[in-house]
């Protein structure tokens, strides 16, 4: 499965939890690539999207919030989908802080068009009435700069990659068991890191 032209043909946002939202960017309503809006104090986006879905994207925080008043926004590895519009997303949010994992830092200080904010394992980012947790998750599920947030007040896990699977555009949140779905498309795509490193990782 290759995503090298992947159009913003379908977009729905859904509030997930209270003033949590999951923005939902897909072509053909078989495989969904996702962004999700913390409104708080400090507003956060985690990830940004594709460049070219940049617009679609925009349109659904602008439905929420004002995206100008961005604080911070996130991503957990070095990759198109998930922050290939950050400098797009910089430009509109003038005082947004980009956060990214230390081993990441240098990578995005190359590309972004502001210094970047890294935080250690486990730092908490305070973003008003709820807390962001970064943790490092080197090569899992893809390059060593992989990290994945963790929001404690509801207990949400904003993981990337790590639990993709196909479908889902219709039913943005589920109480299903997807682990079979998830194990399927990896051994049908193959795209997490394999070997003994990432087997002690898990």
């Amino acid at each position: 499965m290759m995503f090298t032209h992947f159009d913003a043909k379908f977009t729905r946002i859904d509030e997930i939890v209270p003033n949590i939202y999951k923005l939902s960017i897909s072509n053909n309503k078989k495989f969904v690539f996702s962004q999700f809006l913390l409104v708080d104090e400090h507003p956060m986006l985690i990830h940004t999207g594709r460049s070219n879905w940049f617009e679609q994207t925009y349109q659904l925080v602008e439905s929420v919030c004002d995206p100008s008043k961005l604080d911070y926004i996130g991503f957990c590895h070095l990759e198109a989908d998930e922050c290939g519009a950050l400098n797009q997303w910089l430009e509109v949010a003038p005082q947004a802080k980009t956060i990214v994992s230390p081993l990441n830092q240098s990578n995005m200080d190359d590309f972004a068009l502001r210094p970047t904010t890294a935080l250690k394992n486990n730092s908490v980012l305070s973003l008003g009435r709820r807390d962001i947790i970064l943790i490092e998750t080197p090569h899992f599920p893809h390059g060593w700069e992989g990290c994945v947030f963790y929001q404690p007040q509801e207990e949400i896990l904003f993981c990337s990659d790590l639990a993709a699977h196909p479908g889902q555009f219709d039913e943005p949140v589920t109480e299903k068991d997807l682990t079979e779905s998830i194990i399927k498309f990896q051994q049908k795509v193959g795209f997490m890191s394999e070997g003994k490193s990432f087997t002690r990782g898990i």
